[in-house]
């Protein structure tokens, strides 16, 4: 793990950055379970964009279990992969409703919370 935050306006949740690129949410309220995952969660946002002999930053971001899963009984709340790059560092707007997260890879994402994208 390479960071760990409280959720701001939330006393149960918190938001994990891992070095495999992924990002999870936890309710320290929930048992933990064995993670697989949702194949009906499982889908990809964003898109590549570059040009011959640039580099190719991309938005990709894989949802393997939503926070609008149906499956809320367990952590993780939500397990998105953002890049195979560690995350170096994120944070959540105001609004609780974006995270902006770097990557080591030295890309910044401002991803949707709500809409995972």
């Amino acid at each position: 793990m390479s960071e760990i935050r409280w959720i701001p306006g939330s006393e149960n949740l918190f938001l994990a950055a891992h070095m495999d690129g992924s990002l999870v949410v936890y309710d320290k309220e929930k048992e933990d379970a064995l993670f697989t995952v949702e194949e009906e969660a499982v889908r990809e946002n964003g898109e590549t964009n570059g040009a011959n002999g640039a580099v190719n930053f991309s938005t990709q971001i894989q949802v393997k279990k939503s926070v609008h899963s149906k499956n809320q009984k367990t952590n993780p709340v939500a397990v998105w992969k953002l890049s195979n790059q560690r995350i170096n560092a994120f944070a959540i707007s105001p609004d609780n409703r974006h995270l902006a997260v770097v990557s080591e890879d030295g890309s910044l994402r401002i991803i949707d919370y709500l809409k995972e994208e």
